[in-house]
């Protein structure tokens, strides 16, 4: 990933597709957008809405992720 921390409503690229992060979870805690409250207990990572509206999970780790704007939910 590009170093920035990567917060819920911010907006990313994974692997060339942009998308909104619309959940984040650290294994415990998650915080969710809403409309996704079906993902609450999500793993670890994020989970991501691209604009054709396909949800992908994400490990925070994965270095195909591009922060690209911080966003507001």
């Amino acid at each position: 990933m590009s170093g920035e921390e990567v917060q819920l409503g911010d907006r990313v690229q994974f692997s060339g597709t942009f998308a909104t992060v619309v959940v984040v979870s650290d294994g415990e805690n998650y915080q969710l957008a809403s409309g996704y409250e079906d993902h609450s207990g999500a793993g670890r990572g994020l989970m991501a809405c691209d604009d054709d509206g396909t949800l992908t999970t994400i490990d925070n780790s994965d270095e195909r992720l591009i922060f690209v704007q911080r966003g507001t939910v």
